[in-house]
């Protein structure tokens, strides 16, 4: 940022040029650095004429001795608003909120509880003036010359929107951007976005804007199981389905399962995923039981329209009992057959795992689904098919049907 005799120059230059032009159009390239809405200043400012053009100094960062008198005033129990307020000179609330997650750490304290059952330790999370200093200072160092993603702001913010607002994840973001073409003047990889959001680099975005961190890339092994269901005799077995299937050759074999909700509420989420191109299919089921699924089955039938035995030519199922009719399952489908996985063996519907765990992000365990609206769970739907996806090239699901 320029030093203050650089501003006054500038000011002046303004003064000579703009005082009594016309405001045609007003436009907030950097919304984080105003401290109004960009909207509003847009509003505000166009039509304008420009009066007088001065300067008030330069932004300031928060000193080692204002912030221990902000861990005064927050151990006081005031509001990021009133410590702003109390502070000379007079912060942003937005200021103060930042840095209190800034220096937030977990303190433990011993339990006054006398109960048996008690935990021994209570924790919180407090705000201590001198783990925000050396966090500052620490991410001060982060951010010299070598730091490529401060050469190109527009970069930065286009990933921090992408994980704050849209819940994508660095993979697929650095992934889509290749995969459209790089438009920016500086290249990063995934793992450097990583190691940015660890440091603490961007403004916004943290550990836990996060969905999943980086495994390292191990996969589960798995055993072999190649029995039958004790109550599921009379199934077909997944061993019997067809190789187009099980290779993913060909569009029309998904995948079906059940996502509950809060525990002794009977609303459930059916979910089918088509194996090829991944596209997710969600229905409000009132219950569990048979003649409900097959009903939500019919449901989805009829939004997929068209020739559904062509779309649907085989479904794999576990061996929960609201999947045991495989009858009227196909008779709801109108498909070719209905498999089943052998028991304790998720992984062999591993597409529906895999799209079952992205849904709970948006419906947790414990979320009462019957409170959940059908154009709600329709939002949801749209988002994951149009999540691009490593496996296609970062194409989406819906691209990959559309390209069939």
């Amino acid at each position: 940022m320029p030093e203050l005799p650089e501003l006054t120059v500038l000011a002046s230059q303004m003064r000579r040029e703009l005082t009594g032009k016309l405001i045609l159009r007003a436009e907030c390239l950097q919304p984080k650095c105003s401290n109004v809405e960009p909207g509003q200043l847009e509003v505000t400012l166009s039509g304008r004429r420009v009066g007088e053009t001065t300067n008030k100094g330069k932004w300031k960062q928060i000193s080692e001795k204002e912030r221990y008198k902000i861990e005064a005033l927050y151990e006081q129990g005031l509001r990021p608003a009133q410590i702003a307020e109390a502070l000379t000179p007079k912060r942003d609330r937005r200021t103060i909120e930042r840095e209190i997650r800034l220096g937030l750490v977990e303190q433990k304290r011993m339990n006054p509880s006398t109960s048996k059952y008690a935990p021994l330790h209570t924790s919180e999370l407090v705000y201590r003036a001198d783990t925000a200093q050396m966090r500052r200072e620490e991410r001060a160092s982060n951010k010299g010359r070598g730091l490529k993603i401060g050469h190109d702001q527009k970069l930065a913010d286009h990933i921090e929107k992408k994980i704050k607002c849209e819940k994508w994840s660095p993979d697929v973001i650095i992934g889509r951007l290749n995969a459209e073409g790089w438009k920016y003047s500086v290249t990063i990889c995934t793992k450097t976005v990583y190691n940015y959001i660890d440091k603490g680099i961007f403004r916004e975005v943290t550990n836990k804007d996060l969905w999943v961190k980086r495994d390292g890339g191990k996969k589960r092994k798995h055993k072999n199981i190649r029995t039958v269901a004790l109550n599921n005799k009379n199934g077909r077995s997944i061993s019997e389905r067809p190789k187009e299937a099980d290779d993913r050759s060909e569009q029309g074999h998904w995948e079906i399962d059940l996502v509950v909700g809060k525990q002794g509420k009977k609303a459930v989420i059916l979910t089918l995923v088509e194996r090829k191109t991944r596209k997710s299919l969600y229905v409000l089921v009132k219950n569990k039981t048979q003649k409900e699924v097959a009903a939500a089955i019919r449901r989805a039938r009829r939004r997929v329209g068209g020739d559904f035995s062509e779309v649907f030519k085989t479904i794999t199922a576990d061996n929960g009992s609201e999947f045991l009719d495989s009858k009227s399952i196909k008779k709801a489908a109108k498909c070719g057959e209905v498999y089943y996985a052998h028991p304790y063996s998720s992984w062999e519907r591993g597409s529906n795992e895999n799209g079952n765990r992205i849904l709970r992000r948006f419906v947790p365990k414990g979320t009462d689904i019957g409170k959940l609206t059908a154009k709600e769970l329709q939002r949801i739907e749209d988002w994951v098919n149009n999540y691009p996806r490593k496996i296609h090239g970062y194409k989406t699901a819906n691209e990959m049907m559309a390209a069939a």
